[in-house]
């Protein structure tokens, strides 16, 4: 943020009050000061602002309404600041147009953050190029969710982000984080269910050289990273009930000691949490702390998977094939059949089929070249029922060779996918050699 990007008018008859606001925001802008109801009403009339902070109580009680109103009728973004603890005066003052009322009491923590979010808000347009060029849906449930929490200060507080996986909590994660820090403030993610048991508690809090075997070294934890920033706590339903405990201590007291060391460390964060699995029923059966349950909820998004939302996978599709190195074409059939398709692994699941089918021999796809799990229904399947019709119609129309060819590609793609590409562990999952691996990979490759 350049300095004198917004003008910016300091409405109070306190002038060390005013002094002190001036150096917190003189970064964000051209600052102009008014201590009276006058002085103010004034400058509103005859200048431009695109902010103003304005006290509620200078000559009279509620000189501030008067100022706030006509700041309103000039569209310049109002915040009150006032001593004021009246239910009333803050009930007219959003009535009259103001955004946000905050109590003078620690204004220096509590203001700046407003301000961020403003820029952003206003100048960015963060939402709407999120909502164009980085997720892509329709739904409103979800972009209601995500504006109504684009509407609050976030900054310190706890945002737990619910939905099956694949649907781009992290994405939406990152967002949040945008919209109410600044560029230079931390995003830090860690995935709990990538870190052993033993280790977590070093990721979290860090730890001192030789406070247990291969600490060759001292480590800055998670916590002490994201301090003024950002905690991103992915799939937190799988975190150990010790660790639990150790971190509802830290979210709480926003102190915690790294393994090894007896001298506190203090960071203030937002925390932000996510997790695919049903965290209420976890507290049921009390494999989940219903103190941190509590302590991680409160302000709550809950993403629909993409077979609740069908009318986005068109979007999606065409959104993936413009990120191709090799261009192709989705003939019309073949998009309907793929927008039937329950995609129990997501916009990740529909991702990767794109790419997949990026690689065929032909560069047009009709239905015939979609995987047989989507053109069968093949992921519904349980029990013995291990054929349905439309899987025995399509052994009788091209074969069972071109079958078991298509359930060797789907299933190598389906478990690489799993294990993120590593090539060992899905040749130990599938239970096959080297060598069939390399077979099946060959045959995804483009034909010439």
């Amino acid at each position: 943020m350049k300095k004198q990007n917004l003008k910016i008018l300091v409405v109070d008859d306190d002038q060390y009050f005013r002094m002190g606001l001036t150096s917190i925001i003189e970064d964000y802008g051209l600052i102009t000061e008014a201590s009276s109801e006058k002085e103010a009403l004034n400058l509103i009339e005859n200048e431009f602002f695109d902010l103003a902070l304005i006290d509620m109580q200078m000559e009279t009680d509620q000189a501030g309404l008067s100022v706030l109103s006509e700041a309103v009728k000039k569209n310049i973004h109002s915040i009150i600041l006032s001593s004021y603890d009246n239910d009333e005066v803050t009930e007219k003052a959003y009535e009259s147009g103001c955004h946000h009322f905050l109590t003078k009491l620690n204004y220096r923590i509590s203001l700046e953050p407003y301000i961020v979010k403003y820029i952003k808000n206003n100048k960015e347009d963060i939402l709407g190029n999120f909502f164009s060029t980085k997720y892509i849906t329709q739904d409103l449930g979800i972009i209601n969710q995500i504006k109504d929490i684009a509407e609050v200060n976030i900054k310190g507080s706890s945002i737990f982000i619910s939905g099956e996986t694949g649907v781009g909590k992290s994405l939406i994660g990152k967002l949040i984080h945008e919209l109410s820090h600044k560029d230079s403030e931390p995003f830090v993610h860690l995935n709990c269910a990538e870190i052993p048991e033993n280790l977590i508690e070093s990721e979290l809090f860090g730890h001192k050289k030789g406070s247990f075997t291969g600490a060759t070294s001292d480590k800055v934890g998670k916590l002490e990273l994201a301090n003024n920033g950002t905690l991103f706590l992915d799939e937190i339903a799988t975190m150990p009930m010790n660790m639990q405990k150790k971190l509802l201590k830290a979210l709480d007291e926003k102190t915690f000691y790294p393994v090894g060391s007896n001298k506190a460390v203090k960071s203030n964060f937002t925390v932000i949490s996510a997790t695919c699995e049903d965290l209420f029923e976890k507290v049921h059966k009390e494999e989940f702390r219903k103190d941190l349950f509590f302590r991680i909820t409160g302000l709550n998004i809950d993403i629909s998977s993409l077979k609740e939302r069908k009318a986005d996978i068109p979007l999606l599709i065409k959104y993936f094939v413009t990120k191709l190195p090799r261009r192709i074409v989705i003939k019309e059939e073949a998009k309907k059949v793929l927008q039937e398709y329950s995609w129990p692994g997501n916009i990740r699941e529909l991702q990767k089929t794109i790419e997949v089918l990026s690689m065929k021999k032909t560069g047009v796809i009709n239905i015939k070249d979609l995987p047989v799990k989507i053109t069968s229904g093949l992921e519904s399947h349980n029990g013995n029922d291990w054929l349905t019709d439309s899987q025995k119609n399509y052994i009788s129309g091209h074969g069972l060779r071109e079958f078991i060819r298509k359930i060797e590609q789907e299933t190598l793609i389906s478990t690489l996918d799993k294990y993120n590409g590593k090539v060992t562990k899905a040749i130990k999952e599938l239970k096959i050699s080297s060598s069939a691996f390399y077979r099946i990979s060959d045959s995804l490759s483009p034909q010439s």
